[in-house]
Protein backbone atom coordinates (compact mmCIF):
# COMPACT_ATOMS: atom_id res chain seq x y z
CA UNK A 1 0.00 0.00 0.00
CA UNK A 2 0.72 3.39 -0.49
CA UNK A 3 2.94 5.53 2.46
CA UNK A 4 0.20 7.49 4.71
CA UNK A 5 0.88 10.18 6.80
CA UNK A 6 -0.74 10.34 10.21
CA UNK A 7 -1.41 12.29 12.70
CA UNK A 8 -2.81 11.79 16.33
CA UNK A 9 -3.20 13.98 19.28
CA UNK A 10 -4.70 16.36 21.98
CA UNK A 11 -4.03 19.96 22.14
CA UNK A 12 -5.78 22.94 24.82
CA UNK A 13 -8.89 22.66 22.66
CA UNK A 14 -9.67 19.26 23.12
CA UNK A 15 -8.45 18.66 26.35
CA UNK A 16 -8.05 20.25 29.99
CA UNK A 17 -5.23 20.41 31.40
CA UNK A 18 -5.75 17.24 34.05
CA UNK A 19 -5.97 15.45 30.66
CA UNK A 20 -3.05 16.75 29.24
CA UNK A 21 -0.20 16.37 31.51
CA UNK A 22 -1.42 12.66 31.80
CA UNK A 23 0.64 12.02 28.46
CA UNK A 24 2.70 14.78 28.34
CA UNK A 25 6.63 13.17 27.47
CA UNK A 26 9.79 13.72 29.16
CA UNK A 27 12.79 13.27 27.23
CA UNK A 28 13.26 10.21 29.03
CA UNK A 29 9.42 9.45 27.92
CA UNK A 30 10.24 9.98 24.46
CA UNK A 31 13.81 8.12 24.43
CA UNK A 32 11.43 5.19 25.45
CA UNK A 33 8.14 5.59 23.18
CA UNK A 34 9.70 6.72 20.14
CA UNK A 35 11.99 3.45 19.00
CA UNK A 36 9.09 1.27 20.11
CA UNK A 37 6.22 2.88 18.19
CA UNK A 38 8.47 1.81 15.03
CA UNK A 39 9.65 -1.43 16.51
CA UNK A 40 9.25 -4.07 14.10
CA UNK A 41 5.82 -5.53 15.23
CA UNK A 42 4.17 -2.23 14.48
CA UNK A 43 2.21 -0.76 11.27
CA UNK A 44 4.38 2.85 11.69
CA UNK A 45 7.74 3.51 9.82
CA UNK A 46 8.17 6.36 10.84
CA UNK A 47 7.40 8.46 14.10
CA UNK A 48 7.97 11.80 15.78
CA UNK A 49 6.34 13.38 19.25
CA UNK A 50 5.37 16.90 19.62
CA UNK A 51 4.90 17.25 23.10
CA UNK A 52 4.60 20.96 24.59
CA UNK A 53 2.99 22.60 27.67
CA UNK A 54 -0.25 22.66 25.23
CA UNK A 55 -0.08 19.53 23.08
CA UNK A 56 0.76 15.87 22.38
CA UNK A 57 0.55 14.55 19.27
CA UNK A 58 2.19 12.02 17.58
CA UNK A 59 3.55 11.93 13.60
CA UNK A 60 4.00 8.78 11.73
CA UNK A 61 4.01 7.05 8.31
CA UNK A 62 2.59 3.97 7.70
CA UNK A 63 1.58 1.40 4.92
CA UNK A 64 -1.72 -0.04 6.74
CA UNK A 65 -3.38 3.22 7.82
CA UNK A 66 -6.33 1.32 10.00
CA UNK A 67 -3.63 0.07 12.11
CA UNK A 68 -1.42 2.43 12.13
CA UNK A 69 -4.00 4.87 13.75
CA UNK A 70 -5.05 1.97 15.92
CA UNK A 71 -1.02 2.04 16.82
CA UNK A 72 -1.14 5.95 17.84
CA UNK A 73 -4.51 5.68 19.70
CA UNK A 74 -2.91 2.76 21.72
CA UNK A 75 -0.14 4.91 22.69
CA UNK A 76 -2.03 7.41 23.84
CA UNK A 77 -4.36 4.96 26.15
CA UNK A 78 -0.85 3.43 27.67
CA UNK A 79 -0.19 6.88 28.82
CA UNK A 80 -3.91 7.55 30.33
CA UNK A 81 -5.37 7.06 34.06
CA UNK A 82 -8.62 8.37 33.44
CA UNK A 83 -11.91 7.13 31.49
CA UNK A 84 -11.74 5.81 28.11
CA UNK A 85 -14.80 7.78 27.06
CA UNK A 86 -13.32 11.11 27.96
CA UNK A 87 -9.81 10.68 26.53
CA UNK A 88 -11.38 9.30 23.31
CA UNK A 89 -12.86 12.69 23.09
CA UNK A 90 -9.97 14.31 23.61
CA UNK A 91 -8.10 12.72 20.42
CA UNK A 92 -8.00 14.13 17.06
CA UNK A 93 -6.69 12.58 14.21
CA UNK A 94 -5.53 13.59 10.63
CA UNK A 95 -4.42 11.85 7.23
CA UNK A 96 -2.64 12.80 4.66
CA UNK A 97 -3.10 16.40 3.66
CA UNK A 98 -5.03 17.27 6.51
CA UNK A 99 -2.05 16.12 8.52
CA UNK A 100 0.49 17.97 6.86
CA UNK A 101 -1.32 21.33 7.02
CA UNK A 102 -1.87 20.69 10.53
CA UNK A 103 1.95 20.34 11.10
CA UNK A 104 2.50 23.25 9.21
CA UNK A 105 -0.27 25.05 10.91
CA UNK A 106 1.58 24.35 14.43
CA UNK A 107 4.80 25.25 13.56
CA UNK A 108 3.56 28.71 12.05
CA UNK A 109 1.85 29.33 15.16
CA UNK A 110 -1.97 29.02 14.76
CA UNK A 111 -2.75 26.24 16.58
CA UNK A 112 -1.35 27.43 19.55
CA UNK A 113 -2.91 29.37 22.60
CA UNK A 114 -1.55 32.27 22.21
CA UNK A 115 -1.85 33.22 18.47
CA UNK A 116 1.88 33.45 16.95
CA UNK A 117 3.66 32.59 19.69
CA UNK A 118 7.37 32.19 18.71
CA UNK A 119 8.04 29.29 21.49
CA UNK A 120 6.49 26.61 19.64
CA UNK A 121 8.69 26.92 16.23
CA UNK A 122 11.40 25.84 18.90
CA UNK A 123 9.89 23.38 20.11
CA UNK A 124 8.93 21.46 16.83
CA UNK A 125 12.83 21.91 15.96
CA UNK A 126 13.56 19.74 18.82
CA UNK A 127 11.17 17.23 18.29
CA UNK A 128 12.56 17.10 15.13
CA UNK A 129 16.10 16.80 16.36
CA UNK A 130 15.04 14.13 18.77
CA UNK A 131 13.35 11.49 16.46
CA UNK A 132 16.17 12.33 14.23
CA UNK A 133 18.60 11.29 16.98
CA UNK A 134 16.67 8.22 17.90
CA UNK A 135 16.36 7.06 14.60
CA UNK A 136 12.64 7.20 13.87
CA UNK A 137 12.71 9.28 10.96
CA UNK A 138 12.62 8.53 7.22
CA UNK A 139 12.48 10.49 4.08
CA UNK A 140 8.77 11.46 4.67
CA UNK A 141 8.80 13.04 8.12
CA UNK A 142 12.25 14.70 7.29
CA UNK A 143 10.77 16.45 4.54
CA UNK A 144 7.55 16.83 6.05
CA UNK A 145 9.66 18.63 9.32
CA UNK A 146 11.88 20.98 6.96
CA UNK A 147 8.49 22.32 5.54
CA UNK A 148 7.14 22.70 8.63
CA UNK A 149 10.16 24.86 10.41
CA UNK A 150 10.69 26.88 6.78
CA UNK A 151 6.71 27.83 7.11
CA UNK A 152 7.27 28.78 10.33
CA UNK A 153 10.07 31.09 9.80
CA UNK A 154 8.68 32.22 7.14
CA UNK A 155 5.44 32.84 9.11
CA UNK A 156 7.87 35.24 11.69
CA UNK A 157 9.95 36.94 8.60
CA UNK A 158 7.26 37.73 6.55
CA UNK A 159 4.57 38.57 8.41
CA UNK A 160 3.81 40.14 11.82
CA UNK A 161 2.14 37.42 13.57
CA UNK A 162 4.79 37.48 15.97
CA UNK A 163 4.73 41.16 17.26
CA UNK A 164 4.89 42.06 20.33
CA UNK A 165 4.77 39.52 23.21
CA UNK A 166 3.62 36.82 21.90
CA UNK A 167 4.12 34.09 24.13
CA UNK A 168 2.99 31.70 27.11
CA UNK A 169 6.12 32.85 29.29
CA UNK A 170 4.32 36.78 28.51
CA UNK A 171 1.01 35.77 28.98
CA UNK A 172 2.09 34.63 32.21
CA UNK A 173 3.57 38.01 33.54
CA UNK A 174 0.27 39.75 31.59
CA UNK A 175 -2.08 37.50 33.85
CA UNK A 176 0.16 38.51 37.06
CA UNK A 177 -0.47 42.31 35.96
CA UNK A 178 -4.35 41.81 35.76
CA UNK A 179 -5.01 39.84 38.92
CA UNK A 180 -2.49 42.22 41.54
CA UNK A 181 -1.63 45.45 39.07
CA UNK A 182 1.87 47.05 39.10
CA UNK A 183 3.94 44.68 39.56
CA UNK A 184 6.83 47.44 39.86
CA UNK A 185 6.17 47.37 43.91
CA UNK A 186 6.02 43.58 44.07
CA UNK A 187 8.40 40.78 44.48
CA UNK A 188 8.45 37.79 41.91
CA UNK A 189 9.85 34.65 42.42
CA UNK A 190 10.84 32.26 39.03
CA UNK A 191 10.74 28.45 39.56
CA UNK A 192 13.30 27.06 36.77
CA UNK A 193 15.73 28.04 34.74
CA UNK A 194 15.08 26.17 31.11
CA UNK A 195 13.91 28.54 28.37
CA UNK A 196 10.45 29.23 29.48
CA UNK A 197 12.07 30.29 32.80
CA UNK A 198 14.64 32.64 31.23
CA UNK A 199 11.51 34.32 29.43
CA UNK A 200 9.56 34.72 32.31
CA UNK A 201 12.11 36.31 33.87
CA UNK A 202 13.03 38.38 31.01
CA UNK A 203 9.00 39.82 30.50
CA UNK A 204 9.07 40.54 34.51
CA UNK A 205 12.39 42.62 34.32
CA UNK A 206 10.99 44.27 31.19
CA UNK A 207 7.81 45.02 32.98
CA UNK A 208 9.58 46.88 35.97
CA UNK A 209 9.34 44.28 38.62
CA UNK A 210 10.90 45.38 42.16
CA UNK A 211 12.09 42.25 43.34
CA UNK A 212 13.20 39.15 41.32
CA UNK A 213 14.21 36.04 42.36
CA UNK A 214 15.10 33.21 40.32
CA UNK A 215 15.22 29.26 41.66
CA UNK A 216 16.61 26.07 39.87
CA UNK A 217 17.73 22.87 41.02
CA UNK A 218 20.90 23.65 39.20
CA UNK A 219 21.86 26.92 41.14
CA UNK A 220 24.33 27.98 38.32
CA UNK A 221 21.95 28.17 36.06
CA UNK A 222 19.60 30.62 38.42
CA UNK A 223 22.36 32.44 39.29
CA UNK A 224 23.53 33.29 35.72
CA UNK A 225 19.73 34.21 35.01
CA UNK A 226 19.53 35.94 37.60
CA UNK A 227 22.65 38.34 37.57
CA UNK A 228 21.92 38.80 33.90
CA UNK A 229 18.74 40.91 34.86
CA UNK A 230 19.70 42.20 37.96
CA UNK A 231 18.03 39.77 39.80
CA UNK A 232 19.01 37.70 42.67
CA UNK A 233 19.25 33.67 43.15
CA UNK A 234 18.12 30.98 45.50
CA UNK A 235 18.96 27.55 46.70
CA UNK A 236 16.44 25.14 45.03
CA UNK A 237 16.56 24.28 48.92
CA UNK A 238 15.23 27.68 50.32
CA UNK A 239 12.68 27.25 48.11
CA UNK A 240 9.50 26.76 50.74
CA UNK A 241 11.50 29.95 52.92
CA UNK A 242 11.43 32.31 49.64
CA UNK A 243 7.46 31.55 49.27
CA UNK A 244 7.19 33.72 52.25
CA UNK A 245 8.86 36.90 50.75
CA UNK A 246 6.91 36.74 47.95
CA UNK A 247 4.08 37.68 46.03
CA UNK A 248 3.85 36.13 42.80
CA UNK A 249 5.57 32.84 41.78
CA UNK A 250 5.64 31.67 38.40
CA UNK A 251 6.99 28.13 37.81
CA UNK A 252 7.65 26.85 34.63
CA UNK A 253 10.03 23.59 35.24
CA UNK A 254 10.45 20.61 33.11
CA UNK A 255 9.94 18.52 36.12
CA UNK A 256 8.16 15.27 35.53
CA UNK A 257 6.81 15.74 39.02
CA UNK A 258 5.45 18.49 41.44
CA UNK A 259 7.49 20.95 42.24
CA UNK A 260 5.53 22.93 45.44
CA UNK A 261 3.02 20.71 47.20
CA UNK A 262 0.29 21.97 49.40
CA UNK A 263 1.69 21.25 52.26
CA UNK A 264 4.68 23.41 51.75
CA UNK A 265 2.36 25.86 50.51
CA UNK A 266 0.68 25.91 53.31
CA UNK A 267 3.79 26.43 55.67
CA UNK A 268 4.93 29.27 53.78
CA UNK A 269 1.46 30.77 54.45
CA UNK A 270 1.44 30.41 57.87
CA UNK A 271 4.48 33.03 58.20
CA UNK A 272 2.69 35.16 55.94
CA UNK A 273 0.39 37.12 58.16
CA UNK A 274 -2.45 36.27 55.77
CA UNK A 275 -0.72 38.14 52.99
CA UNK A 276 -2.25 36.87 49.86
CA UNK A 277 -0.19 34.34 47.66
CA UNK A 278 -0.61 34.46 43.79
CA UNK A 279 0.53 31.23 42.25
CA UNK A 280 1.10 30.96 38.66
CA UNK A 281 1.98 27.59 37.35
CA UNK A 282 2.89 27.09 33.31
CA UNK A 283 4.56 23.56 33.51
CA UNK A 284 3.56 20.67 31.76
CA UNK A 285 3.18 18.21 33.88
CA UNK A 286 2.12 21.19 36.64
CA UNK A 287 4.85 22.28 39.33
CA UNK A 288 2.10 23.10 41.72
CA UNK A 289 -0.26 20.88 43.67
CA UNK A 290 -3.70 21.95 42.47
CA UNK A 291 -4.91 21.43 46.10
CA UNK A 292 -2.88 25.01 46.78
CA UNK A 293 -5.97 26.42 45.45
CA UNK A 294 -7.81 25.35 48.44
CA UNK A 295 -5.53 27.30 51.05
CA UNK A 296 -6.86 30.77 52.33
CA UNK A 297 -5.65 33.85 50.23
CA UNK A 298 -3.54 31.36 47.98
CA UNK A 299 -4.64 32.22 44.22
CA UNK A 300 -3.76 29.69 41.94
CA UNK A 301 -3.55 30.04 37.79
CA UNK A 302 -2.51 27.29 35.08
CA UNK A 303 -2.07 26.78 31.72
CA UNK A 304 -6.26 26.74 30.95
CA UNK A 305 -6.36 30.47 32.79
CA UNK A 306 -4.83 32.08 30.12
CA UNK A 307 -7.41 31.39 27.69
CA UNK A 308 -8.91 34.68 28.00
CA UNK A 309 -6.13 36.68 26.91
CA UNK A 310 -6.08 33.89 24.07
CA UNK A 311 -9.06 35.02 22.36
CA UNK A 312 -7.75 38.63 23.00
CA UNK A 313 -4.69 38.23 21.06
CA UNK A 314 -6.06 35.89 18.64
CA UNK A 315 -8.80 39.13 18.21
CA UNK A 316 -5.46 41.29 17.54
CA UNK A 317 -3.66 39.01 15.12
CA UNK A 318 -6.62 37.81 12.89
CA UNK A 319 -5.27 40.08 9.80
CA UNK A 320 -1.64 38.55 10.44
CA UNK A 321 -3.32 35.13 10.46
CA UNK A 322 -4.46 35.27 7.34
CA UNK A 323 -1.09 36.32 5.75
CA UNK A 324 0.35 33.02 7.49
CA UNK A 325 -2.41 30.64 6.36
CA UNK A 326 -1.50 31.70 2.78
CA UNK A 327 2.11 30.44 3.35
CA UNK A 328 1.07 27.58 4.70
CA UNK A 329 -1.06 26.80 1.94
CA UNK A 330 1.82 27.26 -0.20
CA UNK A 331 4.28 25.30 1.55
CA UNK A 332 1.64 22.56 1.81
CA UNK A 333 1.51 22.46 -1.56
CA UNK A 334 5.04 22.19 -2.41
CA UNK A 335 5.04 19.48 -0.07
CA UNK A 336 2.29 17.38 -1.87
CA UNK A 337 3.88 17.94 -4.96
CA UNK A 338 7.30 15.84 -3.42
CA UNK A 339 5.16 13.49 -1.93
CA UNK A 340 3.07 12.85 -5.20
CA UNK A 341 6.25 12.29 -7.30
CA UNK A 342 8.10 10.12 -4.66
CA UNK A 343 5.16 8.24 -5.46
CA UNK A 344 4.67 7.93 -8.99
CA UNK A 345 8.86 7.72 -8.83
CA UNK A 346 8.87 3.90 -8.14
CA UNK A 347 6.26 3.49 -10.57
CA UNK A 348 7.86 4.94 -13.60
CA UNK A 349 11.04 3.73 -13.47
CA UNK A 350 9.31 -0.22 -12.90
CA UNK A 351 7.90 0.69 -16.18
CA UNK A 352 11.17 1.92 -17.58
CA UNK A 353 13.41 -0.75 -16.54
CA UNK A 354 10.56 -3.51 -17.82
CA UNK A 355 10.74 -1.43 -21.20
CA UNK A 356 14.44 -1.78 -21.35
CA UNK A 357 14.44 -5.47 -20.48
CA UNK A 358 12.06 -6.00 -23.20
CA UNK A 359 14.07 -4.18 -25.41
CA UNK A 360 16.82 -5.30 -24.68
CA UNK A 361 15.80 -8.96 -25.36
CA UNK A 362 13.84 -8.09 -28.64
CA UNK A 363 17.21 -6.65 -29.64
CA UNK A 364 19.33 -9.79 -29.10
CA UNK A 365 16.84 -11.45 -30.86
CA UNK A 366 17.15 -9.68 -33.99
CA UNK A 367 20.81 -9.54 -33.83
CA UNK A 368 21.03 -12.94 -34.20
CA UNK A 369 18.13 -13.40 -36.81
CA UNK A 370 20.86 -11.23 -38.78
CA UNK A 371 23.84 -12.62 -37.80
CA UNK A 372 24.37 -13.95 -41.67
CA UNK A 373 24.82 -9.89 -42.66
CA UNK A 374 27.69 -9.78 -41.10
CA UNK A 375 27.02 -6.04 -39.76
CA UNK A 376 29.20 -3.42 -39.29
CA UNK A 377 29.55 -1.60 -35.62
CA UNK A 378 28.05 1.23 -37.09
CA UNK A 379 24.92 -0.60 -38.74
CA UNK A 380 24.63 -2.36 -35.14
CA UNK A 381 24.97 0.89 -33.20
CA UNK A 382 22.18 2.70 -35.89
CA UNK A 383 19.79 -0.58 -35.07
CA UNK A 384 20.30 -0.34 -31.51
CA UNK A 385 19.55 3.32 -31.55
CA UNK A 386 16.07 2.61 -33.43
CA UNK A 387 15.25 0.01 -30.46
CA UNK A 388 16.40 2.83 -27.82
CA UNK A 389 14.55 5.60 -29.54
CA UNK A 390 10.91 4.13 -30.09
CA UNK A 391 10.84 3.03 -26.03
CA UNK A 392 11.55 6.62 -25.37
CA UNK A 393 9.66 8.54 -27.18
CA UNK A 394 6.93 5.71 -26.28
CA UNK A 395 7.18 6.16 -22.38
CA UNK A 396 7.89 10.23 -22.72
CA UNK A 397 4.03 10.73 -23.25
CA UNK A 398 2.54 8.79 -20.72
CA UNK A 399 5.40 9.41 -18.07
CA UNK A 400 5.12 13.17 -18.54
CA UNK A 401 0.95 12.42 -18.21
CA UNK A 402 1.29 10.91 -14.89
CA UNK A 403 3.84 13.11 -13.17
CA UNK A 404 0.77 15.72 -14.11
CA UNK A 405 -1.87 14.05 -12.74
CA UNK A 406 -0.40 12.46 -9.83
CA UNK A 407 0.89 16.18 -8.73
CA UNK A 408 -2.77 17.28 -9.33
CA UNK A 409 -3.78 15.25 -6.93
CA UNK A 410 -5.60 12.55 -8.80
CA UNK A 411 -2.63 9.92 -9.43
CA UNK A 412 -3.23 7.27 -7.62
CA UNK A 413 -5.63 5.82 -10.10
CA UNK A 414 -3.53 6.60 -12.86
CA UNK A 415 -0.76 4.51 -10.73
CA UNK A 416 -3.18 1.31 -9.95
CA UNK A 417 -3.89 1.40 -13.73
CA UNK A 418 -0.35 1.26 -14.83
CA UNK A 419 0.55 -1.49 -12.68
CA UNK A 420 -2.01 -3.56 -13.93
CA UNK A 421 -1.54 -3.15 -17.64
CA UNK A 422 2.08 -3.36 -17.30
CA UNK A 423 2.01 -5.98 -14.80
CA UNK A 424 4.15 -3.88 -12.14
CA UNK A 425 4.86 -4.76 -8.65
CA UNK A 426 3.07 -3.24 -5.78
CA UNK A 427 6.74 -1.60 -4.17
CA UNK A 428 6.90 1.33 -2.32
CA UNK A 429 10.01 3.72 -1.53
CA UNK A 430 11.33 2.99 1.99
CA UNK A 431 11.53 6.05 4.67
Amino acid sequence: MNPTILMVGLNHTTAPIHVREQVACTRQDLAHALPQLIAPSSPLAEALILSTCNRTEVYAVTGDPLRGEAALHDFFAARREFASFAFDHCLYARREHAAVVHALTVAAGLDSMIVGEFEILGQVRAAYEFAQQQHTLGAILTTLFHAAIHTGKRARTETAIGRGAASVAYAAVELARQKIGTLQDRAVLVIGSGEMGQRVAKNLCADGVSVLRVTSRTFDHALEIASDLGGNAIPFSELEAALSQTDVVISATGAPHTILSAAMIERAMAARSARALMLIDIAMPRDIDPRAAQIPNVHLSHLDDLQGLARDNLAEREKEAAKVRTIIAEEAQAFQRWFAARRAAPVIAELRARAETIRALELNKAMCQLGHLHLSARDRNVIAALAAGIVSKLLAAPTAHLKERVQSGDGQVYLAALRELFELSESEPQG
